[in-house]
Formats: C-alpha cells, sequence, structure tokens
C-alpha cells in the first residue's frame, strides 16, 4: 500500500488559510489563526482506497478533510470490517488519539482521491497552546469519546447525545423528541435511541399513543447493569429508531449514580442518544443535562415561560462550558405569544428554533415528521434534524443583476423534484430572490414579480434620481418594491433560514446579516456602489454584498453545511467574448444586407447604429462591467467550496435587460436538469 504523497499541493498559487477554514473546527477562526495554522500544516493527497492509519497504529498526526470522502471502520474479534462513519468535507480527526496517547482504535481509508489537510503532533500541541478555544472545543469531544472506553465493541465512531427539557408541563417536549428521533434516523440513516425517563417510565408511549408500553426500568442499585438496560431496549422498525423507558423517582438518589454509565454505554450504540427528561428537576436530570453535548430547551412563547427559560440558561453557562454552542432554545409557538424580538431580549439567548402548532394529532403510532411529511411542524423539526445530523442542504444564489433572473428557473425543478433545502445564502439578485422564497414564495410566484419587468422601460420604475452624492439613485423606490413583498417580515419570521450578504465599504467588510428586518436587509445587499446610495444598518454604511462575497458560499461552509449547491450567474470572460463576437457577426450581416438597399435605408440604418453606440457606453455600463469582471473571479474561488455549481449564463443577455425574463429563467431550468443526477446524488446520498 503507497504511502501518503508528501504534501501533495492544490494547483499553483492555492491558499492554504483559505482551505483550513473549510475545516468545521477551524471555520471560526481569525485570520492570523488560520496563518498560524497554515504555517504547521501541510496538504496530503490519498488515492482511493488508500489507508490514512490502521487500527493500533500509534498517533502522529491530525487531519482535516478538505476534498473526497474517508471510511472509517474496526475489526471485529472475527476480523470482519465494521463502517462505523463515513467522514466528508470539513470533518476531522485522529486528535482524540493524540490527545490520550493511545493507538488508534479504527482504520481510516480514503474512498476516493482525498485531499488531507495533516498536523503533526507537535505542530498540534503547539495549535492547542496557542489557540485555547480549540482545546476547550476538543475538550468537549475527548470527554464524549472517552465515555465509550471498556465497553462492548463500538458500533458507532462518534455519538451525539442530546438532552431535552422544557421546564413546565405540557409544552410538548415528548412529542419534540419522538419526532427528532424520527427526523434524525430518516434523514442520516444512522442510529438512534430515545431515552424516555419520567414518573412512569410512559411518557413516549401516551404521546404516540400506544397502549400496550414495554416495562420500564429504574436507575438504583450500586453497579450498572449493562444486561439490564440491553434487554430493556424496544426497536421500532416502522419508527427508525429504538426506545428505552425509565420510570423515575426524584427521591431516589441513587439514580444520578447511574446516569453516567448509562449514557456511556449507549453511546457506543448509537449515533444519536436522546433523552427526554421530566419537568421537576432534581440531581439526575440535572445530571443528565449537563453531560449532554447539545441541551434543547422546550418552552412556549409566553413571557412567564420565557424568564424561566432564561433564569436555567443563566445558571447553567456559570456550570457549563460552550454554553452558547451547546444551550439551545426550541419555542412552541402558541396565540398571543411574545414576539420574536422580545423574545431575544428576555431570553439573553439566541432562539434556536421555532415550532408552528399542531392543529391535529397523526394517527396513534405515527409521528407527525413520518406522517404529515408536509406540515410546517416536520419542515421545522426536520431542519433541525437535519443540522444535528450534519446533512444540510444549502443553497447560496449569487450576484449578476438581471442575469440572476435565472435562479427562479433553479428554484422552479428544485421545487419539481421535491429538493430539500435548509438553508439560503445569497447576495445582490440573489439575497432579493432567496428572501422572497425563503418567506414562502414559489418559483411560479417569483416569475409574477419578475413579468412586472417585461417591457424595456419597465426598469425606470426602480429609478428615482437624485443629487448624486453617494448614488446616482436613492433606492427608495427598491425599497417600496422589498416592503410590498416582503412587509414588516424579521428573519425569524421566514420559512427557511437566510443570509444576506452586504459589504461596510468603509472597513471592507462582508457583513452578514440574518437577523432585523429582512428588506432592510436586501435593500443593503442589492446596493450597486455609486448607483444606489449606501443604507446605514446598525452603524455601518452598507453596499451590495457581490463586491466582496459574490457567491457567498463560504458562509454557509463556515456554519458546517455539508451539502452546498452554489449558483454563479455571472458571464465569465470567453462569455463576454463570444457575445461581442455574435455581435459583430449579426451587425456585420446586418451591413451587408443594408448595402443592397437604397440610400434612404442606408442612412436611418448608420443613424440607428451610431445613436445604439452612442449609448452603449455610459456610466452605468463602465460601473456594472467593472464590477462583474472583478466579481467573476471571486464568485469563482468561492464556488470551488461548493459540491454542486450551477453556471446558467446567457451570453447574450446583458446585465440589465431584465426584460428577458423568458430566456433567463429557461436557461435556469435547463441548467438544473442538466445537473439533477448530481444534485439527487448529492441530497440523497447518507
Amino acid at each position: 500500500m503507497k504511502s501518503p504523497k508528501p504534501g501533495a499541493q492544490r494547483a499553483p498559487g492555492a491558499n492554504k488559510t483559505w482551505l483550513l477554514r473549510q475545516i468545521s473546527l477551524f471555520s471560526n477562526l481569525t485570520d492570523s489563526q488560520l496563518a498560524f495554522i497554515a504555517e504547521r500544516s501541510r496538504l496530503a493527497e490519498y488515492e482511493k482506497d488508500e489507508s490514512v492509519y490502521a487500527q493500533g497504529d500509534p498517533p502522529d498526526s491530525f487531519y482535516g478533510l478538505v476534498s473526497g470522502r474517508v471510511r472509517v471502520f474496526a475489526k471485529s474479534p472475527s476480523g470482519k470490517q465494521e463502517t462505523l462513519e463515513i467522514l466528508h468535507r470539513g470533518d476531522y480527526f485522529g486528535m482524540i488519539s493524540l490527545l490520550t496517547n493511545e493507538p488508534h482504535s479504527v482504520t481510516t481509508q480514503a474512498m476516493n482521491d482525498s485531499i488531507l489537510v495533516k498536523i503533526k503532533r507537535p505542530d498540534f500541541e503547539a495549535m492547542l497552546k496557542e489557540i485555547p478555544e480549540l482545546a476547550i472545543h476538543l475538550s468537549t469531544t475527548l470527554s464524549r469519546r472517552l465515555r465509550q472506553k471498556d465497553l462492548p465493541a463500538k458500533r458507532v465512531f462518534e455519538s451525539t447525545l442530546i438532552s431535552l427539557y422544557g421546564p413546565f408541563k405540557g409544552v410538548g417536549c415528548t412529542m419534540y423528541a419522538i419526532n427528532l428521533a424520527a427526523s434524525l434516523h430518516k434523514e442520516t440513516g444512522k442510529r438512534v435511541i430515545l431515552i424516555d425517563i419520567s414518573a412512569e417510565g410512559d411518557a413516549a408511549c401516551q404521546a404516540l399513543g400506544i397502549h400496550e408500553c414495554p416495562e420500564p426500568i429504574r436507575l438504583k442499585g450500586v453497579g450498572f447493569d449493562q444486561s439490564k438496560v440491553s434487554s430493556s431496549i424496544t426497536e421500532h422498525p416502522t419508527l427508525g429508531f429504538s426506545t428505552l423507558n425509565i420510570a423515575h423517582d426524584p427521591k431516589l438518589s441513587s439514580d444520578v449514580t447511574q446516569v453516567t454509565p448509562l449514557l456511556s454505554y449507549l453511546a457506543n450504540l448509537y449515533h444519536f442518544v436522546i433523552t427526554d427528561l421530566p419537568h421537576e428537576m432534581d440531581r439526575t436530570v440535572f445530571k443528565a443535562m449537563v453531560q449532554a453535548d447539545l441541551i434543547h430547551l422546550i418552552c412556549d412563547s409566553s413571557r412567564q415561560q420565557l424568564e424561566v427559560a432564561a433564569g436555567l440558561i443563566e445558571e447553567l453557562k456559570k456550570t457549563i462550558q460552550q454554553a452558547e454552542e451547546r444551550i439551545r432554545v426550541v419555542i412552541n409557538e402558541t396565540p398571543n405569544g411574545v414576539d420574536p424580538k422580545e423574545r431575544s431580549m428576555i431570553l439573553e439567548h439566541r432562539v434556536y428554533a421555532t415550532l408552528p402548532a399542531v392543529s391535529a394529532p397523526p394517527a396513534p403510532g405515527h409521528p407527525v415528521v413520518l406522517a404529515h411529511p408536509d406540515w410546517e411542524y416536520t419542515r421545522a423539526v426536520r431542519r433541525i434534524g437535519r443540522e444535528i445530523g450534519e446533512v444540510l442542504v444549502g443553497l447560496v444564489l449569487g450576484s449578476g443583476a438581471a442575469l440572476g433572473l435565472a435562479h427562479i428557473g433553479i428554484l422552479r425543478i428544485l421545487e419539481r423534484e421535491g429538493i430539500p433545502i435548509d438553508i439560503v445564502a445569497g447576495s445582490s439578485i440573489g439575497a432579493l430572490i432567496g428572501s422572497f422564497w425563503a418567506a414562502g414564495m414559489s418559483a411560479e410566484d417569483l416569475e409574477k414579480v419578475a413579468d412586472g419587468f417585461r417591457a424595456k422601460r419597465s426598469l425606470f420604475k426602480l429609478i428615482d434620481l437624485t443629487v448624486p452624492k453617494l448614488g446616482i439613485f436613492t433606492g427608495r423606490r427598491v425599497r417600496k418594491l422589498l416592503n410590498h413583498h416582503l412587509g414588516s417580515r424579521t428573519f425569524q419570521d421566514l420559512k427557511l433560514p437566510m443570509k444576506v450578504m452586504a459589504v461596510d465599504y468603509r472597513r471592507r467588510e462582508v457583513v452578514v446579516l440574518d437577523e432585523g428586518p429582512v428588506a432592510e436587509a436586501v435593500r443593503a445587499s442589492v446596493s450597486i456602489p455609486a448607483i444606489f446610495e449606501p443604507i446605514k444598518v446598525r452603524g455601518r454604511w452598507l453596499i451590495d454584498g457581490g463586491v466582496l462575497d459574490p457567491v457567498p458560499v463560504d458562509v454557509l461552509t463556515k456554519m458546517g453545511v455539508h451539502k452546498v449547491i452554489a449558483v454563479n450567474t455571472l458571464p465569465s470572460p470567453e462569455d463576454i467574448h463570444r457575445r461581442y463576437e455574435e455581435l459583430e457577426e449579426e451587425r456585420r450581416l446586418q451591413s451587408a444586407e443594408i448595402q443592397a438597399k437604397g440610400w434612404l435605408a442606408r442612412m436611418e440604418f448608420a443613424f440607428r447604429r451610431w445613436f445604439r453606440s452612442s449609448f452603449e457606453r455610459n456610466i452605468f455600463d463602465v460601473i456594472m462591467h467593472t464590477m462583474q469582471a472583478m466579481e467573476y473571479e471571486l464568485a469563482e474561488a468561492q464556488c470551488a467550496q461548493a459540491d454542486v455549481v450551477l453556471h446558467p449564463t446567457v451570453p447574450r443577455v446583458n446585465w440589465f435587460e431584465f426584460y428577458s425574463v423568458d430566456q433567463l429563467i429557461q436557461r435556469g431550468q435547463a441548467e438544473a436538469e442538466a445537473h439533477l443526477p448530481e444534485i439527487k446524488k448529492l441530497v440523497f446520498e447518507t
């Protein structure tokens, strides 16, 4: 078997810090921190089926996956290989053995030609010393994986423990637990168990409408009884997950001693361990809560419940590390609840998700997410499951002025094929179309909006001249259009999470807008420099997001979105050359044709040609062509990070030709059709 090619590099000019930022562990580091790591790392290339390290090998390096896939497997005592995990771009591995100084417990092997970032042990130790937040993060991962030590042969490479706690009875905590478990299995295909800890150990059965509930166990005694737990686990093939029913008596202090070994045992067998906790707080409940990697606090939108949740969050922050990341508030929507802006102020913590009300319960034994895939509640839980399961699908819509209308054709195909999109990011025209879609408008609705610009003079509806101090147009009419379709919606009101890109031109920084009024954010993102006046948002003067981030793939990869579809409508230099060659050929043929006609026709043709050429070169054209030339280079670099890239350009259509609606939408549709196999493989393969 070949040894890895030492330091095999990307194409000349590759920016290693840019590659490092694709590794989820490093995505939020500063440029100086990334530069420190870049000096101490190298790129290594592995061919298909080549081993990165083998089970039993001594630890020597940390690895981050830049491209390709890596299979993680272990050999059973009989010598059979059992696949534990498939690692994708952005995942990292090898650090547990470095931290414990123990041999590798698994084998890792490239599934296809792959590029990895490799950091040798001395450099890894220097990195942790220089960047303490990485050491804290890895200590959490270390404690999770060490729980699996000295247990039966592991069936999973890494597990995630999720505790669900609602301080009030009747807030839908158990229903959420059931649907989250079903969604996690459905979306990832991985092993999931739901631990029902309640007074009688039958809360999940009652929520599902199951009358014959398995006999619950009780956590008591001196030692942890693995065989008792194992025999009490119930498999639910139709639901896709397992359950363990535990009857908990808060008066029994011995229960608290059983929590850690119980979770350790199950973490060795299941990818996701969900613990549904009773609302009465005691030592056992608190222990199970803080042992988890993720803590979901469930409450409704009433002021009373939000204030209680805020108090609990404050206490938890004193106890657990990385509280901002680990504590996630999930709010069940209720009538007359506090509005979204005030919720965040009360909690002093970001709201992770809101769950729409369920108007009617499904049939007994059928979780909502399985019985009613089109319900809003299902969509919300499904997005949560996909995020936790690291199978989020992100859609990035880029700049391009009128050319961006091709986005509508792409959305039409995604809708038709039922391609699940979990989050959208956009710049300029991509931010506008993306925000309308995230607000609930369909591709058909978007086409109706675009229909309003079919007439060549319709563009003047967006023009409002001003004394050109900061821009030629004020942008008030653009804001009016946005208000008409978005109203007073905030980002929390959107049906899909949305990230809007703008640029602080004074600081030369990209600004990600994902809070507050959506119309205001989009108005900033479409503020073409010198054409539209900048807009002041939260004390910063913002312009078009495409100036620095025309196809913002990076904002999604930093969030840990593993599956990204990017759309770049900006024309390439070759597209531009072809456009002018075709125009010149067309004019040459017209000129030859007109020569055969009378002198009056020739004069009219000459005048029309002079008149057209007088207006072809103007300040708007200079600005837009200059911007798009720069944006294209930035867009290409960003698209290199995406998994699927669509490039629906129409060379003969210019940046201002919004009236070419049909041609642009059809081109977007054709591009999406051509890439459908690639998109489906990305989205539906786990």
